[in-house]
């Protein structure tokens, strides 16, 4: 008998191209199997995917690594870029 496994995604992003593909590649380096939805059209008409072209990118997960994957998008959004020691 054959066992099949249903796998459901669910959206754990909304956002521009750029930060959308941070997201996905934070996810996937710990571990998270992480897709983007629209990345192609957004980037050439982003107002077909989304109202007013706000937002067009979806960072998709499975739903038992949702929990997961948005603390690990709360940490990046919380986080502020590293600053050199020596700005002179």
């Amino acid at each position: 008998m054959i066992r099949q496994t249903r796998i459901k995604l669910v959206n754990a992003f909304s956002g521009g191209f750029n930060e959308a593909k941070m997201i996905q590649t934070i996810l996937t380096e710990s571990g998270i199997k992480a897709t983007l939805e629209n990345g192609f059209m957004a980037s050439i008409a982003p107002w077909v995917v989304s109202p007013g072209g706000v937002s067009p990118v979806n960072v998709v997960v499975n739903d038992t690594d949702l929990e997961a994957a948005l603390k690990l998008i709360e940490e990046f959004n919380n986080s502020s870029p590293e600053q050199p020691d020596d700005l002179s």
